[in-house]
């Protein structure tokens, strides 16, 4: 077989981490290529990544370096001369990581973008990854039948009480949170958790709604009456890596009707996932906070470009959610939809590429069947 990495956005870490052990399982069987372009703001590969690859000596390498390379990222300038050359290599598999999704859809054979797959409340590597046709299509399940559902319920079962243990607080330090928290009473709480945005970021590029974060959440004031109050919580790469200022001063000059808290409180680092439990309605893009929301039944509005699984009852339309909100009887997500769904993303989505179990024939079965009941 002939598999092509076409790495466009992949970060050194993530290379070195994630789709190198990838490649490791995959050169000594198959002809294996790499297409990336050379660094740029935090992505692409250069001689130090190409190191790490040294016991791999069949890898065939296809460096874009020339002065447009920095475009392969969002929008090639030589898109139709890539598409070519990639249908050239005639690939059976392509694994992309890449924010340019029209490219990609051109490509022969199977292809597949390489995404994170960890998501709470599933204790579960932030190695993990699943090969998916869109990068933020959200809480799909494909149509299964009856018996399968049952299997799966099943199969979740036993871990079920520990999900409830860790996303719970006792109450000493519930009310210790909620002192620090200071949410109103008078107001229906919203909870807007912001996306990572540092320029190695590419994908934020699809979101819908302005760019950078401070402009974002004006915006979304901007569309919120006195009825509502907004919680904030910076993303916490964001809080590492980012410029905060622009948004700290947006906070300050609305500080009566929102407030922004950081990712750790002091409990712990999850004060998103606190937050959810108490807040009436969350605002969503594509941050995967969904799939605590939809365990902890908070009433969802999202606004992606993506699709998002119907068990989710998701708002599309913001003034309906805002009513309903408003009015105390908004749809929340399914609770047995939330289980197929989890169950069915932990026994069949997961990957682990450092799983020293995983197999060539392991990954392209994973490619060329994307449902396996077994």
């Amino acid at each position: 077989m002939r598999i092509l990495f076409y790495l466009p956005v992949v970060t050194p870490w993530w290379f070195k981490t994630i789709v190198l052990p990838l490649i490791e399982k995959l050169e000594s069987q198959h002809e294996v290529h790499v297409l990336t372009p050379a660094p740029w703001k935090g992505t692409g590969l250069d001689a130090e990544d190409f190191a790490h690859c040294a016991h791999l000596p069949k890898i065939r390498w296809h460096i874009v370096n020339d002065v447009n390379h920095p475009s392969l990222r969002t929008d090639p300038v030589e898109r139709e001369a890539i598409i070519a050359f990639v249908h050239s290599l005639e690939p059976d598999f392509v694994l992309c990581r890449s924010a340019d999704l029209a490219t990609t859809k051109a490509f022969p054979g199977v292809v597949k973008h390489i995404t994170e797959a960890a998501v709470d409340p599933l204790a579960l590597s932030k190695d993990a990854v699943h090969f998916t046709e869109q990068p933020f299509d959200h809480g799909l399940v494909p149509d299964l039948n009856a018996d399968a559902i049952a299997d799966l319920h099943t199969l979740i079962a036993p871990f079920w009480p520990s999900f409830s243990r860790v996303s719970q607080l006792d109450q000493a330090q519930q009310q210790h949170f909620d002192d620090w928290a200071d949410l109103p009473k008078d107001r229906k709480v919203l909870l807007l958790p912001l996306e990572y945005e540092h320029e190695e970021n590419f994908f934020i590029i699809h979101r819908v709604g302005d760019t950078p974060n401070a402009q974002y959440l004006a915006g979304v004031l901007e569309q919120l009456d006195d009825r509502f109050f907004l919680a904030v919580t910076n993303h916490p790469l964001n809080e590492l890596h980012v410029d905060n200022s622009a948004l700290e001063k947006c906070a300050r000059a609305h500080s009566s009707r929102m407030r922004l808290y950081g990712s750790e409180n002091p409990i712990d680092a999850r004060t998103t996932q606190h937050l959810l439990r108490q807040a009436d309605g969350v605002l969503l893009g594509d941050s995967k906070c969904f799939s605590m929301a939809g365990f902890l039944s908070t009433p969802i509005y999202r606004q992606s470009r993506f699709e998002t699984g119907e068990w989710l009852n998701a708002y599309d339309d913001l003034e309906l959610f805002l009513e309903a909100v408003a009015q105390g009887d908004p749809a929340k997500p399914d609770s047995t939809g939330l289980i197929t769904w989890l169950a069915f993303h932990a026994a069949n989505n997961l990957l682990d590429p450092n799983d020293p179990k995983l197999t060539a024939a392991d990954l392209l079965d994973r490619l060329e069947n994307p449902v396996n009941p077994d």
